[in-house]
């Protein structure tokens, strides 16, 4: 559970790489607490390497509300992106740096805008991996860390618990991402639209997973997954799955549950939830005959589940996004 959440500050920063992911969660603080969700209780410091005023484009400054020498531990790290080229602010920041890596390495969930990737790269931690930044400064990213599997055509990568986002825009859709990840498909279903109501594609479809390769470390699950993701319109066996795995049931559900954040059931779903939004969005299809394509024998079943994790039924969504595509206006 995310308890504690920091927003890195440095000088010549892009203010809104950071206000903007600080505005969203504290969207989904107030609709957490209107449902009395005791995971509202998390805390939110802008921290710097010292306790100095933080001058931001535009001559904006910004007081920190701790150095990072005083956060013995954190949840999430948004780091933000720094204007024009990040070269000469990277050398300031070794102690940034250094912290970020070791905050990592302890467990923290990393979320990195537009250059602010390079802080990452610099730290070590997206070796083997892969990242994305802002487009002007690819080549020049490409070139300094040839150990980062660079995503040029990609806006978001998620390798793990490391997110990049290659704008601030692209920031905000992240973070409509990592709070459906940390908290349900709905809460951020409703961030989004506070922020952004027009309808969008999933957020999903635009993220470069490195687990589409399943690169986490554990390869049974990883072998499990790859099984779900081909056979998705077939019945679920833990104890197929546990067998396969050479698993217990009981050792196969944990393990799961620790690599994915899901039950097999709640991962079972999302990809058929992903491959009915396709088919709403670009068949005509009807929705009790999509239910069946995706693997639901039960069409309101369905409904209910696709609601669940969109935030609207399968039937308001086809109209929504019938709308954008195809209105004149």
């Amino acid at each position: 559970m995310i308890k504690h959440i920091t927003l890195l500050t440095m000088e010549q920063m892009l203010s809104s790489s950071v206000a903007i992911p600080l505005e969203m969660l504290e969207a989904a603080r107030a609709r957490l607490k209107v449902r009395r969700d005791p995971r509202a209780a998390f805390a939110v410091e802008p921290a710097a390497r010292e306790m100095q005023p933080i001058s931001m484009l535009g001559g904006f400054r910004l007081h920190p509300a701790k150095a990072l020498n005083q956060i013995e531990h954190t949840d999430l790290i948004v780091v933000p992106a720094l204007w024009r080229n990040p070269k000469r602010q990277l050398q300031q920041e070794a102690e940034t740096i250094d912290w970020i890596a070791r905050q990592y390495r302890a467990g923290a969930s990393v979320l990195a805008v537009g250059t602010g990737v390079c802080l990452l790269a610099e730290a070590g931690i997206l070796d083997g991996k892969p990242a994305t930044t802002h487009w002007h400064y690819l080549d020049q990213f490409a070139r300094d860390y040839p150990q980062v599997q660079l995503q040029r055509q990609h806006l978001l990568t998620q390798a793990g618990r490391i997110y990049c986002a290659a704008s601030v825009n692209s920031g905000a859709d992240m973070m409509v991402h990592f709070i459906g990840l940390q908290y349900d498909r709905t809460l951020a279903q409703q961030v989004e639209q506070q922020f952004s109501p027009e309808v969008r594609n999933p957020i999903e479809k635009k993220v470069f997973y490195a687990e589409q390769t399943e690169q986490h470390p554990d390869e049974a699950i990883a072998m499990a997954q790859t099984w779900l993701q081909q056979n998705m319109q077939r019945p679920l066996s833990l104890a197929q799955l546990a067998q396969m795995t050479g698993l217990s049931e009981r050792q196969f559900d944990r393990r799961f549950r620790q690599v994915t954040g899901r039950t097999p059931t709640q991962y079972l779903h999302g990809l058929r939830c992903e491959s009915a939004r396709d088919l709403l969005q670009n068949s005509n299809l009807t929705v009790t005959d999509i239910a069946a394509t995706v693997g639901f024998n039960d069409a309101g079943y369905f409904i209910r589940v696709f609601r669940r994790l969109a935030g609207q039924t399968p039937g308001d969504f086809r109209r929504k996004v019938r709308l954008k595509l195809f209105s004149g206006g």
